[in-house]
């Protein structure tokens, strides 16, 4: 299946980048790969995935971080990827948001 990630879901990387950078030298740069990885997996297990708030979502393999996806005929379209921690109610108005 293909993987399409959406703008916002980019974003959410980049500031997920920059957190862990701050945390340590190098270890942004190590989500980044980690979450490229996810998502090539994604591409092959997508649409197995239980839903929250109307989206799958499979958990990062290394991050704590959650991958959240809709199917759209053969594509896999990535609308978030969110710090596990988040409180639920801000995660769903951030997914509300999103299409």
């Amino acid at each position: 299946m293909i993987v399409d990630v959406i703008q916002a879901a980019k974003n959410d990387v980049a500031t997920a980048y920059f957190f862990y950078e701050k945390q340590q030298k190098g270890l942004g740069s190590y989500f980044r790969e980690c979450i490229l990885e996810d998502l090539h997996e994604l591409g092959e297990t997508a649409g197995i995935h239980r839903k929250i708030s109307g989206y799958h979502h499979v958990n990062s393999k290394r991050f704590q971080s959650i991958i959240y996806y809709r199917i759209n005929v053969e594509t896999a379209v990535v609308v978030a990827i969110l710090d596990a921690r988040i409180n639920p109610n801000r995660r769903d108005r951030m997914l509300s948001g999103r299409s």
